[in-house]
């Protein structure tokens, strides 16, 4: 290869995009809205430079714990780097970029080898509970803290936000996850990226595609229908590949239909790029797939964390060079991967030669986790007003979830932070609590706890088993207190499901027979009893509800949780969070149930193959559809005040007059009706006509949350919906459709709209949006149902 020593080099590309040693975090964002067309140029260049080794380090990691070639800085407890490029001969002197874990902030170390100074970040809510504030504005705050905790820290792309759909409630993962539905995802994602990106530091949304449950999660085989990919689990990649421009996506460990998804050309090629347009870089989760080679040839352009896949045992970086050198990994395909990674290295801060201060606000951070908790906290029950408690009332606290609060799950999505405020010092910070349980519990807790690391090794968490109390120690709180406040706490995490059984899923029987008593014992007295859920996901709350008056979901809200909880709890904030997640009577109303655990095919033993019978049916989809019971809808959650919906109007209707750039437009004035300031979520749900496609009966397509009105106060709402996401597809015919006919929109405080006159609009002419043929087919012999559902052979 030809060498030009003076005309591309990193010196050059720096001057030509006006960057300076140790610029600022201002100068760095600039830099970052230069166009696309800019960076692509200048890293084709600059790739064209290098020899083809040069090219090929690019692809693959340097290996788990090993700093990248070129590395200008060791951040420890970062997930990996991407190499980077020395060449004295060429001038080329590209800076390594250093990787992130997420979603709940920056994973790095606390602490350094001989170091005095700590690295502490910020822990904030987790996926689930953001997703819950329905409020992308808010969520964008948070977006923007990682941001500046990342450049801080030395950061360049965060391997976060986690888009995975939650489809069923035992997902390990689902914490780091948004919600069931796919626009929720994709307008929290892209407010959060937003926020990132604004900072000049790149995000890597993942897992790209299916990751939907851990069990066996590097080598199992997700069936899933053509449909059901393109409505459910691909609809919130592709809107936020479309409106956000993450920097980076991220391939998931599991298979679809027979093959790894980072060895997929038709998911990451002719889908990502060809479809969607999608301009990033693309790596692969950490030792994902079996072949270096087939990752490459798919687009998979990033292989991490470099070294030995533990699933193949291939040495990576070699196995490339084997191929090269046979003939068999075309330098075309080598070249392009590369210029994709370097096009979104030359926007990173380790580029810049940006020098980390280390000095994050972790202080403002910490204030802003606890609004966004106390935002996306659910009110599921409140019966006689048991909710809000005055300040200064005496509190009977109970439960060890006092003592145990989870501020997020563990794995890769846990963060170190310096505090944790625990609910029991949230609950002393406002309220009068009986001390004589608080010293029971805290001497338990001292006493009994016990330290378990994840299966991951990568964090470490306290446990503690439930204290027993007696009937008159219960009796005699009931007595001296006014109320009584029950904690409930579970752990989830990556590499592990959760489970359908006591203690998990279920209360376990110490905690059922503690509510039993407690609420026997108050409710004599005729007093109040509240629980909260401290909780990664989705719980039984059926069996119980009945015998208690009010039930706070507070999710992991964060490393301000106890203060957060207190607030919510004492109406100091009026709650606004709503689900984005159903919670169903019984775990064997779920509609994956029956699938969720998967089968051993090969008799091998192992799990090794999902087949997702439930089609586009996920979630509230189903439960509406079908008419099953829930115990708490999608969408639903409470406030201390009350709202009145009026004057709905359908204000625009292009939808099938511009073909796919139409627009329904709608509005909806919400009032305040009751006597506490308060803001609430509106959603919109969209009925469409089946013509030839079984769907839905009604899907979300928008939602909007008001400011904080004031008793009496009003706000009009606006809706957007593109013509995309009316569209529901053929994979019969590769294309997406909008059907001709007759709509209805229901504007409604949540899924459950059966109280609720919906408007109406017509589409006077289908609309047709073609796909690529034969993209993510099912394999040979495998059926479906009319929704996309797996008929399991």
């Amino acid at each position: 290869m030809k060498v030009t020593h003076s005309l591309f080099t990193l010196s050059a590309i720096a001057a030509a995009l006006s960057l300076a040693t140790n610029v600022t975090a201002k100068e760095t964002v600039h830099h970052n809205q230069h166009s696309k067309m800019t960076a692509e140029k200048l890293a084709t260049k600059l790739v064209k430079e290098m020899t083809i080794n040069e090219r090929l380090s690019l692809l693959v990691g340097p290996g788990y714990g090993v700093d990248g070639t070129n590395a200008l800085k060791s951040v420890s407890g970062t997930a990996g780097y991407i190499n980077g490029v020395l060449n004295s001969d060429s001038g080329i002197d590209l800076p390594a970029a250093v990787l992130s874990d997420g979603p709940a902030g920056i994973r790095i170390d606390p602490t350094r080898d001989d170091d005095s100074a700590t690295y502490y970040a910020t822990g904030f809510p987790v996926g689930t509970l953001l997703a819950s504030t329905w409020d992308p504005k808010l969520v964008k705050k948070i977006g923007k803290a990682v941001g500046q905790e990342a450049y801080a820290y030395g950061v360049d792309f965060w391997l976060a936000p986690g888009m995975n759909i939650q489809r069923d409630p035992l997902n390990g993962r689902n914490f780091e996850y948004f919600s069931e539905d796919p626009l929720v995802t994709a307008k929290i994602a892209e407010a959060e990226i937003d926020g990132v990106q604004s900072q000049g530091v790149g995000v890597t949304i993942k897992h790209f595609v299916a990751n939907n449950s851990e069990t066996n999660r590097m080598n199992v085989d997700n069936i899933i229908s053509p449909r059901a990919l393109r409505e459910i689990y691909l609809r919130g990649f592709e809107d936020t590949v479309e409106n956000a421009d993450p920097w980076a996506l991220m391939t998931s460990y599991n298979k679809v239909n027979g093959t790894y998804t980072s060895q997929r050309y038709d998911l990451i090629t002719q889908i990502l790029r060809g479809e969607w347009g999608f301009s990033g870089l693309v790596m692969s989760d950490w030792y994902a797939g079996d072949s270096a080679v087939a990752q490459t040839k798919a687009g998979n352009d990033l292989i991490q964390p470099g070294g030995t896949n533990l699933v193949s045992g291939e040495a990576q970086l070699s196995a490339l060079e084997a191929a090269y050198e046979a003939g068999e990994l075309d330098e075309k395909v080598i070249t392009a991967n590369a210029i994709h990674i370097v096009t979104q290295m030359i926007k990173t801060p380790s580029y810049a030669r940006v020098t980390p201060s280390n000095t994050p606000d972790l202080d403002a951070h910490a204030t802003l986790s606890k609004e966004v908790a106390e935002a996306g906290m659910v009110l599921l029950k409140n019966n006689g007003s048991a909710l809000p408690i005055a300040s200064g009332t005496n509190v009977a606290s109970f439960g060890i979830a006092q003592y145990t609060t989870r501020k997020g799950g563990t794995g890769s999505g846990d963060v170190n932070s310096d505090h944790v405020i625990d609910i029991a010092d949230g609950l002393a910070s406002q309220f009068t609590v009986d001390s004589t349980l608080q010293s029971l519990y805290s001497t338990w807790y001292t006493n009994n706890r016990t330290t378990e690391s994840d299966s991951l090794g990568v964090s470490t968490t306290y446990y503690c088993d439930e204290l027993s109390l007696t009937d008159a120690q219960i009796s005699q709180a009931a007595e001296d207190d006014d109320i009584a406040v029950i904690s409930i706490s579970r752990v989830a995490g990556e590499g592990n499901d959760r489970t359908a059984t006591e203690g998990d899923y279920l209360l376990s029987e110490d905690e059922s027979n503690l509510i039993s008593q407690v609420s026997t014992a108050f409710h004599e007295k005729d007093k109040k009893v509240v629980v909260v859920l401290n909780i990664p996901g989705v719980i039984d709350t059926a069996s119980w509800r009945d015998n208690v008056d009010a039930i706070l979901l507070a999710y992991m809200p964060g490393q301000e949780a106890g203060y957060a909880i207190a607030d919510i709890l004492s109406g100091e904030t009026n709650p606004s969070g709503k689900l984005a997640q159903t919670f169903p009577m019984d775990y064997q109303d779920v509609p994956s149930a029956s699938s969720f655990a998967g089968v051993d095919t090969d008799g091998d033993g192992t799990i090794d193959t999902n087949y997702y019978d439930d089609g586009i049916l996920v979630g509230y989809r189903y439960y509406t559809t079908n008419d099953v019971e829930v115990a708490y809808p999608f969408g639903y959650g409470l406030s201390y005040t009350k709202f009145a919906y009026s004057h709905p109007v359908v204000q625009l209707n292009s939808v099938g007059n511009k073909g796919k750039k139409g627009h329904l437009k709608l509005k909806v004035t919400v009032a305040n009706t009751g006597d506490t300031a308060g803001q609430e979520v509106a959603q919109v749900y969209i009925s469409a006509p089946q013509n030839g496609l079984t769907k839905p009966r009604y899907e979300l397509k928008a939602f909007a949350k008001t400011h904080t009105l004031r008793p009496g106060g009003k706000q009009t709402l606006h809706f957007t919906i593109p013509t995309r996401w009316l569209a529901s597809f053929d994979a019969a015919n590769h294309q997406w459709v909008v059907a001709s006919g007759m709509y209805k929109a229901y504007i409604s405080p949540s899924s459950d709209v059966s109280d609720i006159a919906p408007l109406t609009f017509r589409v006077k002419k289908a609309v047709i949006i073609p796909a690529t043929e034969g993209a993510l087919d099912l394999p040979a012999g495998i059926q479906t149902n009319a929704t996309g559902g797996i008929l399991v052979p």
